[in-house]
């Protein structure tokens, strides 16, 4: 590592792998949660909008430490959608009886 940070060597590991997490967290709002999304042009609407991601994500990280296995709890939002929240279904089309 090259930082220009005077800390101990153990100080300087954590506070970068503290940073990655960071970053990760933030890559999964996101891309999960459309975190990063302002399509509107007021800001209330896009500070609403942001607001409605965290609140997503944090019950999304309630229900990951409350109700999910260990091999479940490493899941994206992403995986977790696809994997428990994707019902499938059939379309189907009839004709009305003559």
């Amino acid at each position: 590592m090259v930082t220009n940070l005077s800390l101990p060597q153990k100080d300087i590991v954590r506070v970068y792998r503290k940073r990655a997490a960071i970053e990760d967290i933030i890559r999964e709002l996101k891309g999960g949660f459309a975190f990063g999304k302002t399509d509107s042009s007021s800001f209330f609407a896009n500070k609403a909008r942001m607001w409605i991601s965290v609140i997503a994500s944090n019950l999304m990280r309630l229900m990951n430490s409350t109700a999910l296995d260990d091999q479940q709890q490493s899941w994206t939002i992403n995986t977790f959608r696809d994997r428990l929240l994707k019902i499938g279904g059939r379309v189907s089309l009839s004709t009305p009886a003559r």
